[in-house]
C-alpha cells in the first residue's frame, strides 16, 4: 500500500511540475509579445515609464525635494535634475543602509541592497525593490521564449529537459539596519522559493549546489550532476569567462568526476560542509555505465568534448561582448559548433537589452523601453561639464553614447558608464552593441583607447611568438615617469618558455595596431606625449591569482569581471612579483 501512494504521489508531483513548466512557458511568450509591442510604441511608453515613476516617488524626501509633485514632461524634469552619479546617491544609501528610512529615497522597501563587482572602481550597493525586479523579471521570460523558439523548438518544457548552470551564490550580509546586501544571484536564490523551483526544474543540479560558498566546489558539483543526465539541454552562466572556467575545471579534473559516478559518491578532497555533501550524496547512485561512457569520451581528447558527451547540447548562453570576447574564442575549442548566445545586457542599476536576434555577430541588444528611462549622452559631449542627451528614438545609427537611466528604485538620470553603438533599430527602439565602460579606458592626454583596441592588438603581436601559442589572459595600468605616462600591458600565454623570448617585436605590434585604430594615441605618441609602452609577459596562473585575490573581497565569481585596467596598488604589485618583460 505505502509504494503505491507513493508512485501516485510521485505522478501528482509530475503533474505539478508539468503544468508549473506549461504556465512559465506561456508567460514567456507573453513577456517576449509585450516586449516587442514595447518596442513598436517606445517612444510613447518611455514618456509613461518616467511620468509613473515620478508620480510613484514623488512624496520620498528626494522627490520632494526636486518637487517630482509638479512635473509633467519630459521637459519638466530634464530641466530641474542634473545628470548623476553614485557620488549624488553615496550619502542617502549609506543612511538607509544605517537607519533602513528607505523613503529617504524610495517609496516602497529595499528588498536587497545588490553589490557592483567593482571591476571599474570600489564596490556600489544599488538599491533593488520589488518593481525593479518585476522589470528585470519580464526581460529575463521574454530571453527563454526567444530560446524556446529558437534553440529548442518548444520542446524543453514538453520533455523537460534540464541545463547545466555554473554559478554560485556567496553568502548575504546584512546593513546596520537589516536590510539584505550581496550579489543578485545570493539575493534571489535565498530570498525566493518561486525562483528555488525554477532553478529545480531548470538546472540539473539541486538548489543547494548554487549555495555552496567555493566557487570551485560549486562547479564541480554542478559538472557532477550534469555529467549524470546524457539529455543534457544547455549550458548557461553570466558571462563566457564563467563557463570558460567550469570547463577548464571539467579538462583537469574529469577522472575524479567519473570516478563519482561510477561509485554514486563526491571525492573527499571537495570541499563542502556536512550537512550539503550529506543532501548530495543522498542524491546520488553508482551509474558505471554512464561512467564508462563519458571515460571512453575523454580519453579521446578535449577539442569538442561538450557535444560528444551532451549530444543533445543545443546552446550556450553567456556574455560574450567586450573583453569577453577573449574567452569566446577559448570556449569555441570545447563547443565547436554549439552555438553560443549571448541573450542581454543588464546591470546593477538597471535591465538595459535583449538580443532579439540570436544569430547576429557581434551580438546587439533592443532597448528594453519598459525597464527604465533611457536618455543617451552623444560620445562627443561624454567629458563635457554639462553634456546634453538625447532620447531613446533618437539615436543615430552608426554612433556612439553613453546609457543614462532613470529606475524606478531611485536613481535619476543617472550616468551607467557603459559606451554602446547604435547599429540600427527594431520598431522604434534602438539596437546597440556594447563597446565598454568608462573605467577600462587608458587615457592620459584624452586618447581614450578602448579596452577592445588593446585586446586586438594584443591577440595581432602573440601571433609573433611560437606558432603554438595563445593569449591566457591579459591587463593594463598606467604608469607616470617623471611627468611622462605610459601603458604598462600584462599578458600571460599558454607557452611557458624556457628563457624569455625578444619582445620587442610583439611591442612594436601592439604599439602599430593602437596607432591605426586610435589615431589620437597616434599623434601622442608621434609628439612624446606618450612614451612607449611597456610589455611584460607573466608566469603561469598569473591571472587566476589575480582573480583569488579580487575574490578574496567578496565579490562572487559569477559576478567577477577581470579588470582591463588596474588602479589597485596591490593588484599592481602582484603583477609585477609574478612579471618578465622589457622596459
Amino acid at each position: 500500500m505505502m509504494l503505491i501512494f507513493q508512485k501516485i504521489s510521485k505522478k501528482v508531483d509530475q503533474l505539478g511540475d508539468s503544468l508549473f513548466l506549461f504556465l512559465l512557458e506561456k508567460s514567456a511568450q507573453r513577456s517576449l509579445k509585450s516586449l516587442e509591442t514595447d518596442t513598436a510604441k517606445a517612444a510613447q511608453l518611455q514618456q509613461k515609464v518616467l511620468l509613473e515613476i515620478l508620480q510613484l516617488q514623488k512624496n520620498t524626501e528626494y522627490g520632494r525635494k526636486y518637487n517630482f509633485a509638479v512635473m509633467r514632461s519630459v521637459v519638466d524634469f530634464q530641466k530641474a535634475h542634473p545628470l548623476s552619479t553614485y557620488d549624488n546617491y553615496q550619502a542617502i544609501i549609506d543612511n538607509i543602509s544605517n537607519n533602513g528610512k528607505f523613503t529617504q529615497l524610495v517609496a516602497e522597501p529595499i528588498i536587497l541592497f545588490q553589490e557592483t563587482s567593482g571591476t571599474t572602481g570600489k564596490t556600489k550597493l544599488i538599491p533593488r525593490t520589488k518593481r525593479l525586479f518585476t522589470t528585470v523579471q519580464k526581460a529575463f521570460q521574454a530571453v527563454q521564449a526567444i530560446i524556446q523558439s529558437h534553440y529548442l523548438n518548444q520542446k524543453i518544457y514538453s520533455k523537460n529537459y534540464r541545463g547545466l548552470g555554473l554559478g554560485n551564490a556567496q553568502p548575504l550580509s546584512l546593513t546596520p539596519s537589516g536590510i539584505p546586501r550581496g550579489g543578485a544571484t545570493s539575493g534571489g536564490i535565498r530570498q525566493s522559493k518561486l525562483l528555488k523551483k525554477i532553478f529545480r526544474l531548470s538546472y540539473t543540479s539541486p538548489a543547494s549546489v548554487f549555495l555552496i560558498e567555493d566557487y570551485r566546489s560549486a562547479y564541480y558539483c554542478h559538472l557532477l550532476f550534469a555529467l549524470l543526465d546524457p539529455d543534457l539541454a544547455y549550458i548557461s552562466s553570466n558571462y563566457a569567462s564563467n563557463v570558460l572556467e567550469g570547463i577548464q575545471i571539467l579538462e583537469t579534473q574529469w577522472r575524479r568526476l567519473v570516478n563519482d559516478i561510477q561509485s554514486g559518491s563526491i571525492d573527499e578532497s571537495i570541499q563542502l560542509d556536512a550537512a550539503t555533501r550529506e543532501e548530495l550524496q543522498n542524491l546520488l547512485q553508482p551509474n558505471p555505465a554512464r561512467a564508462e561512457v563519458l571515460r571512453t569520451e575523454f580519453e579521446q581528447g578535449m577539442q569538442g568534448i561538450l557535444p560528444r558527451i551532451w549530444s543533445r547540447l543545443s546552446y550556450i548562453q553567456c556574455i560574450t561582448t567586450g573583453s569577453m570576447g577573449l574567452y569566446k574564442e577559448k570556449l569555441q575549442f570545447y563547443a565547436v559548433q554549439v552555438p553560443i548566445y549571448s541573450a542581454g545586457f543588464g546591470a546593477s542599476e538597471s535591465w538595459l537589452g535583449v538580443n532579439l536576434q540570436p544569430e547576429r555577430n557581434p551580438p546587439a541588444y533592443v532597448i528594453t523601453p519598459h525597464a527604465a528611462f533611457f536618455e543617451f549622452i552623444p560620445f562627443s559631449e561624454i567629458d563635457a561639464q554639462q553634456p546634453t542627451t538625447v532620447d531613446l528614438t533618437s539615436l543615430d545609427v552608426g554612433e556612439s553614447y553613453e546609457i543614462v537611466v532613470t529606475t524606478v528604485a531611485g536613481l535619476y538620470r543617472y550616468r551607467m558608464g557603459d559606451i554602446v553603438k547604435c547599429v540600427g533599430y527594431y520598431h522604434q527602439s534602438p539596437m546597440v552593441e556594447y563597446q565598454y565602460r568608462q573605467g577600462s579606458l587608458l587615457n592620459i592626454t584624452g586618447e581614450k583607447v578602448s579596452e577592445q583596441t588593446v585586446f586586438t592588438a594584443i591577440t595581432e603581436a602573440i601571433k609573433l611568438l611560437e606558432s603554438d601559442c595563445e593569449l591566457v589572459d591579459y591587463t593594463t595600468r598606467i604608469e607616470f615617469i617623471s611627468g611622462s605616462g605610459r601603458y604598462v600591458v600584462y599578458v600571460e600565454v599558454s607557452q611557458t618558455f624556457s628563457s624569455l623570448p625578444d619582445l620587442n617585436e610583439c611591442r612594436e605590434k601592439i604599439e602599430a595596431v593602437i596607432a591605426s585604430l586610435n589615431t589620437a594615441y597616434k599623434q601622442c605618441r608621434a609628439e612624446n606625449r606618450i612614451d612607449q609602452l611597456e610589455l611584460k609577459l607573466v608566469q603561469k596562473d598569473t591571472f587566476k591569482l589575480l582573480q583569488q585575490m579580487l575574490l578574496s573581497t567578496g565579490t562572487s565569481n559569477s559576478q567577477f569581471k577581470m579588470p582591463r585596467l588596474l588602479k589597485n596598488p596591490q593588484q599592481v604589485e602582484l603583477m609585477e612579483s609574478m612579471a618578465f618583460g622589457i622596459g
